[in-house]
């Protein structure tokens, strides 16, 4: 209260930088100073918090020369033809996602061979993404595994389920309307039975009213928990969410190889019951 009071007493111009802020728990107002003076830049995978912006910028995967260029200088390589052709087939595999990217290049500069990660991460993709580099540019302390499981170990159950079930459909163009849709899906003599398909539609049921009508705002609800840890994306002129391809590949991960096929054929029932 002291640091905000003497912010708000300066009529001078200052900068406020409030960074990493991603607990959609944590109400940021509290840490404002109450003034029409000053500067306050807020980093956050939570994008609730464009609400305190008079001007935000959704910062996405990088461009693959800029990647290319973060993968060789992270790890030490020289920026040659042959090694940006290696590290460009490499990024494209990262989806260019910046941490991943600076992880890979820690491993390559300790192991100082550009040419075989890419096999390496073919057969070690979960711990080459969860190791963190004894050497690291920033103070960063989570890897890309450890960031999205902090994520989603906050999440409710019933986010967590629907994020897996997710996790099995394409990453792209996931729609409301298929799963309000596979909510309502009427078994016939050639479909899955209803006990294969009812874990998907336990889950699915939490999305209707006592009536049994699709609950539009229960679904809102659940979308917009996992939004706020930036698990999910939603494209409000296509009407469409998606999921980063390695956060995608990395929820799958999350359910028990036992439970893999059930997941599967309820997702190929719910997919022919969306169309």
């Amino acid at each position: 209260q002291d640091a905000l009071q003497w912010l708000k007493s300066k009529p001078d111009e200052w900068l406020l930088f409030l960074d990493n802020a991603d607990d959609p728990k944590i109400d940021l107002n509290k840490y404002f100073p109450q003034c029409n003076h000053g500067n306050v830049i807020i980093t956050s995978r939570n994008p609730g918090l464009c609400v305190y912006a008079s001007s935000h910028s959704a910062v996405s995967d990088m461009e693959e020369s800029d990647a290319v260029n973060l993968l060789l200088r992270s790890a030490a390589q020289a920026t040659t033809n042959p090694h940006k052709v290696v590290a460009a087939e490499i990024v494209k595999v990262l989806s260019y996602l910046p941490l991943a990217i600076i992880q890979a290049g820690a491993f390559i500069s300790k192991s100082g061979n550009l040419d075989s990660y890419l096999a390496l991460y073919a057969t070690n993709k979960a711990r080459l993404l969860s190791q963190k580099p004894a050497q690291s540019h920033d103070n960063y302390a989570w890897t890309v595994y450890t960031t999205w499981q902090i994520s989603f170990d906050q999440l409710s159950q019933q986010a967590k389920t629907f994020l897996q079930l997710c996790s099995f459909l394409h990453y792209q163009g996931i729609s409301e309307e298929m799963f309000k849709n596979a909510a309502g899906y009427t078994f016939g003599p050639c479909s899955p039975s209803k006990e294969e398909l009812q874990m998907p539609l336990d889950v699915l049921s939490q999305f209707s009213d006592l009536s049994g009508n699709w609950d539009p705002w229960c679904f809102m609800d659940v979308t917009n928990e996992i939004r706020a840890y930036s698990l999910i994306t939603f494209d409000s002129e296509q009407n469409l969410f998606s999921i980063h391809p390695l956060v995608h590949d990395w929820t799958r991960s999350t359910v028990s190889d036992g439970e893999h096929h059930h997941w599967m054929v309820a997702i190929a029932g719910m997919s022919l019951a969306g169309l």
